[in-house]
């Protein structure tokens, strides 16, 4: 304090940064227990009770480490067959010492690793060979190299333990929530039901209860307790039996039936309905879409619990679409991350959001999901980006949706043309020649194929510093008078002022068009609008 001002005096002055060292730290690990972390997506404790012994045998859930090098005796601990060293990034204010050995908390994600080291060329090859037919194992999900920086001298430390950690948190959990989440992401990549599936992400639940009952809702929200508990316990019953061996259907039923006592009449008409289904004393019910597609999915389960069945029950069972997605869910969930095919989860950006949705299925967080059209072809086939968690894990391309289609023939009749802008790859209107003004066409935010809403939007001006007060009138003043938004948004590294007009399309007509086309134009005329050059919008 300043006595004589009365002023308190505080020590601004900045700290010195501190600067953090990288380094490389290597886990040697069996190749057959690599081969079972590219399919599981986790490094550290286990699926398999007789997983092949190694040094990480005794690390239980975690993983032991070396900076820069691995010492030979770490290679040769456990059973005999080759080793391969994983490669990660270590960070700290201070390198470890060459070859020292740490501990990495895990299970660890299999996309962490920067790469994998093999002794020699015979060994990675024996490692291709050994695994390449095996449809679940991605070996594409980590850059494979020959590099072998094991030292030779070191004595293996007389205090280190010997015996296998007995209590280890096993990752079957992991397991079926990280297929349940493969499965999600299947029906992403299809684009079928991004809302449902995007409401169900929102709020996913806190159990395998939850996720069931969440995701029944999300993508048929009239159904009813009873559909909604026979569901739920089918997936409960999926859990419980999840890594036993066979999948007997009238042992399975008998476990859901026992989850549903106390359901009342119309569950237990359904389970005897099952039955007589399973002993085939009656044809198979309609599995159609409807309002009871809880109970029709958990019957086509106890039809066909594998994956492989997928395609079958929609050819010959005539599965409808939302009954058949929530079955993808389940059955992927059933088979297990580690055992569903490997296109599901390669590359190893869509592994590691299969990974980052199945965590947040245990916890019940929410995950963000954007989609993101880059580009639309000229037959309007729309190219798009999906991001989970704010990372891009996703490419698709999308037939044009029919109001598109519709949008398109509205805007021929009203004697426009619609063009390509190459720089952003959107659609746009000119309403006059070449050299006029272009309407951009655009997705609202709010707009879902059961309720299509598009912004068009006209760029009027590329700001050059923060608009005035009397500009910032002018501007409320031209939108008023036309019926229609100015906004300002961020384009590249500048800002540029556009008038836009939220068109939804579901009762569209070609006088509702022109009226906003013409607004937009007397909104940029009277703005002073020019032609603006190609671009892209940043998000």
């Amino acid at each position: 304090m300043n006595d004589d001002e009365g002023e308190l005096e505080l020590d601004l002055e900045p700290r010195e940064a501190v600067k953090l060292s990288c380094w490389e730290l290597l886990v040697p690990i069996h190749t057959d227990n690599f081969a079972l972390a590219l399919a599981s997506g986790y490094v550290g404790g286990s699926l398999k009770d007789d997983a092949a012994q190694d040094l990480q045998t005794v690390a239980g859930n975690g993983l032991f480490a070396f900076c820069g090098e691995v010492p030979l005796w770490a290679v040769s601990e456990g059973e005999n067959g080759d080793r391969v060293l994983l490669s990660l990034e270590g960070r700290g204010e201070v390198a470890p010492e060459p070859g020292s050995m740490t501990w990495l908390d895990g299970p660890l994600r299999i996309t962490k690793l920067q790469s994998a080291y093999f002794k020699d060329e015979a060994s990675l090859a024996n490692f291709n060979a050994s695994y390449d037919a095996f449809p679940d194992v991605p070996l594409s999900l980590v850059e494979l190299k020959t590099k072998w920086p094991v030292r030779e001298t070191d004595e293996r430390p007389t205090d280190f333990p010997d015996k296998p950690v007995t209590d280890l948190r096993r990752q079957s959990g992991f397991d079926f929530l990280g297929g349940f989440a493969a499965g999600i992401i299947a029906l992403l990549a299809e684009g079928t039901f991004d809302k449902a599936i995007c409401e169900f992400l929102g709020e996913p639940g806190t159990d395998v209860a939850l996720n069931a009952r969440n995701i029944l809702l999300a993508l048929e929200p009239r159904s009813s307790q009873v559909d909604i508990s026979i569901w739920q316990a089918t997936i409960e019953a999926l859990r419980s039996r999840f890594g036993n061996r066979g999948f007997d259907r009238r042992e399975f039923l008998a476990e859901v039936e026992g989850r549903l006592a106390d359901h009342g009449p119309e569950a237990e008409s359904w389970v005897r309905g099952c039955r007589k289904v399973i002993d085939a004393e009656i044809d198979i019910p309609s599995l159609a879409d409807g309002e009871k597609i809880g109970r029709r999915a958990a019957l086509a389960i106890i039809l066909s619990h594998e994956p492989s069945g997928l395609e079958e029950l929609e050819s010959n069972l005539e599965t409808g679409p939302r009954v058949r997605a929530l079955v993808t869910a389940a059955v992927y969930a059933f088979a297990g991350l580690s055992r569903i095919d490997s296109r599901l989860k390669s590359p190893a950006p869509r592994m590691d959001a299969v990974l980052e949705v199945g965590q947040r299925l245990a916890t019940g967080d929410p995950v963000k999901v954007e989609i993101e059209t880059s580009k639309t072809g000229a037959d309007l086939t729309r190219y798009q980006i999906i991001k989970v968690a704010g990372n891009s894990v996703l490419e698709r391309q999308v037939a044009p949706p029919a109001y598109m289609v519709m949008l398109k023939a509205r805007i021929q009749e009203a004697g426009y043309k619609v063009e390509l802008d190459a720089a952003s790859g959107q659609i746009g209107i000119r309403p006059g020649n070449a050299k006029g003004e272009f309407i951009m066409v655009e997705d609202c935010s709010r707009s879902f194929p059961d309720n299509p809403i598009m912004n068009l939007v006209l760029p009027i001006a590329t700001l050059s510093a923060r608009p005035t007060v009397a500009s910032l009138k002018k501007l409320l003043a031209a939108a008023w008078e036309n019926a229609t938004t100015v906004a300002i948004r961020e384009v590249g590294e500048t800002e540029e002022m556009v008038a836009m007009a939220s068109l939804p399309l579901a009762t569209l007509d070609r006088d509702e068009l022109n009226f906003h086309v013409e607004r937009l134009l007397l909104v940029s005329a009277e703005l002073g609008g020019k032609k603006r050059k190609g671009r892209r919008v940043k998000n």
